[in-house]
């Protein structure tokens, strides 16, 4: 996710379909799988990330793109067929929400805590590790860390845990200072 919203309904409702296919085909590990190395490439190259969002491709053009990503991940049919389902209702945006709340929905089937950190700049492989030990001990579960990007608040970060919202932000640090000012 690039930005600081919720994941939206309609990519809980296409991931939860996805997961209940891929349990009927048996092939949640390969689609486990696929997301992530989808999750891989938009993160890789921002052009990529820019065409799955952009409105200007037609489903044909969207198609072949996707179709020789997924060639090359080597990409189960199951894949393939969902990502033909995105496309031809015009939802190929949603993919990356998609892919979070597929990651929310595996944590919670394992037991785990899926904790959405809001940051200025993207995490580091150590400081989502450093989170999860955090949150771990805090929470006495295991957690999983989805990122999103915000440069808005311009540093430190926002946690979002269910439905409990822990501001840390510098943004948030700022208008408070703001409204102690405005008081004197």
């Amino acid at each position: 996710m690039a930005a600081a919203t919720r994941i939206s309904t309609a990519a809980r409702r296409y991931a939860r379909a996805l997961a209940d296919l891929a349990e009927e085909a048996d092939a949640v590990d390969a689609v486990e799988k696929d997301l992530e190395g989808l999750a891989a490439a938009l993160e890789a190259s921002e052009e990529l990330a820019r065409f799955i969002a952009s409105p200007l491709y037609g489903g044909d053009v969207q198609r072949a793109v996707m179709k020789a990503l997924l060639d090359k991940l080597g990409a189960h049919e199951l894949s393939h067929r969902f990502i033909d389902t995105l496309i031809d209702n015009r939802r190929l945006a949603l993919l990356p929400d998609v892919v979070a709340a597929w990651r929310a929905l595996r944590a919670e089937q394992r037991g785990e805590l899926s904790v959405e950190a809001i940051t200025a700049e993207p995490m580091s492989a150590a400081q989502r590790k450093r989170l999860a030990a955090a949150l771990k001990d805090a929470l006495d579960r295991k957690v999983e860390i989805i990122n999103s990007v915000n440069p808005d608040i311009i540093g430190g970060l926002v946690l979002r845990i269910g439905s409990r919202m822990i501001d840390a932000s510098v943004r948030q640090r700022l208008n408070a200072l703001k409204g102690v000012l405005k008081g004197v």
